[in-house]
């Protein structure tokens, strides 16, 4: 200390003792006092509340897309239906769309026939996942307005092959899932058919390899993914019927391994895998006279053994490899009857495909629906019953919902209450430390 100068009478002394924790009991205090129940009840509540708060912006949100669907401007109307998609993938939310069935399927059925390129691939990518959505009560309404209007779209040819394709995917996905009408289904098989015999071999048997035939590539292979995907719901009989009378007849089907397209390709093998598991091995070949594939066996195993090694160098080392590897798996298939098992996890559950028609319905229904998958599964029938899972038990009565304000009011009433036993055990633990 510098000469002259005296310690003041307050002044605080330093000292080397060492700390002592009774200066702070009262922070001790505070965190004996806090209970390991009241610690998770308090953090419960605290994720009950963050939950609340984000399915109030979720549904405010969706209020607002819904409203910028009768925007002016064609760019801002598709962004809405692709905001509405990326949205409705995220959460289950048939309580707030029960109240706007109409005005959606009336918006996506007038894009889907009046809209632009833009719009109408955001509406097709959108009619799934709202068909599932909207909840059972309103599922026909949405299917008379929105299936013609896909049916149309995927027919247009002044629509782009992106269009077009998306259209046909978003079709088959609807009729497999909520179609109960086998004339319709009839129709849409044979619509699929118009659509994909672009890539049948001509006249001559030679390969189509024309600009025309390279582009439309994937709008063939959606049609013929959409085509087997729709067959699987008929019966084995009806199956090996629709294929006896054609189109498409089992040759033919057999003509698309020779497309120039990888995709169209790909799409013909699987398809013939699942038409063949659905006639042959659903015994409907006995029952109604000889088999489709009686006489083709041979020729088809053939083709998929040439397939399966691929020793053309012309064509690309990734598509190379992904053939390969895809027919050798049908190959398998129709040489040994075996199918390579798919399991998944879907949300909290496994999922388990054991069937070509299984494989091929959760790869449409995975693409479809994206994310919603996993957020629709607990809640859809119809979702539940295409990926083979057991019936989903009945929902809960939803717990009732307070405001913000009130739970505003309720978080500070519990924690003036925390406040004030704290402080009343925090003054005993002071007076028995003070004796």
């Amino acid at each position: 200390m510098p000469k002259g100068k005296k310690k003041g009478k307050y002044e605080h002394k330093r000292t080397e003792q060492a700390y002592s924790s009774d200066e702070d009991a009262g922070i001790d205090m505070t965190i004996d006092n806090c209970s390991e129940i009241s610690g998770q009840s308090d953090l419960k509540s605290n994720h009950e509340d963050a939950e609340n708060d984000v399915q109030e912006k979720l549904e405010e949100k969706v209020l607002e897309l819904i409203e910028s669907l009768n925007a002016r401007a064609s760019a801002a109307r598709a962004q809405a239906l692709c905001s509405l998609q990326g949205a409705l993938q995220r959460r289950y939310l048939a309580g707030l769309l029960a109240a706007h069935r109409a005005t959606l399927a009336d918006h996506v059925a007038r894009t889907l026939r009046r809209g632009r390129d833009a719009e109408r691939r955001a509406a097709a990518n959108l009619a799934p996942l709202l068909a599932l959505q909207i909840g059972e009560e309103g599922t026909e309404e949405f299917m008379k307005e929105v299936r013609p209007a896909l049916f149309a779209a995927c027919t247009d040819k002044s629509a782009s092959i992106e269009t077009r394709t998306d259209c046909c995917s978003s079709l088959a996905v609807l009729c497999y899932l909520l179609e109960e009408d086998f004339t319709e289904i009839i129709e849409v098989l044979r619509m699929y058919e118009t659509i994909f015999s672009g890539s049948y071999l001509k006249g001559d048997s030679s390969v189509k390899v024309c600009g025309a035939a390279v582009a439309e590539g994937p709008l063939h292979a959606a049609a013929l993914d959409g085509w087997a995907l729709v067959l699987a719901l008929a019966e084995p009989a009806h199956a090996a019927a629709l294929l006896r009378a054609g189109p498409p007849a089992p040759h033919r089907l057999l003509q698309l391994l020779e497309a120039c397209s990888l995709e169209v390709r790909m799409a013909a093998g699987g398809a013939l895998a699942v038409a063949h598991e659905r006639c042959v091995e659903g015994g409907a070949g006995g029952a109604g006279g000889a088999a489709p594939w009686a006489g083709s066996e041979a020729a088809l195993q053939a083709r998929l053994e040439q397939l399966a090694r691929d020793p053309h160098k012309y064509r690309a080392k990734r598509d190379r490899k992904l053939q390969r590897a895809t027919f050798r798996d049908i190959l398998k298939y129709f040489e040994e009857g075996a199918v390579p098992a798919l399991r998944v996890a879907v949300g909290g559950e496994a999922v388990e495909m054991r069937s070509w028609a299984g494989r091929g319905a959760y790869a449409a229904l995975a693409g479809a629906l994206g994310g919603g998958l996993a957020a629709l599964a607990p809640h859809c029938a119809p979702l539940r019953h295409a990926l083979e899972l057991p019936a989903a038990p009945p929902p809960r009565a939803p717990p009732s919902r307070l405001d913000k304000l009130q739970r505003h009011l309720q978080n500070n009433a519990a924690c003036k209450a925390r406040t004030l036993a704290r402080n009343k055990s925090r003054d005993k633990r002071s007076a028995a430390l003070a004796l």
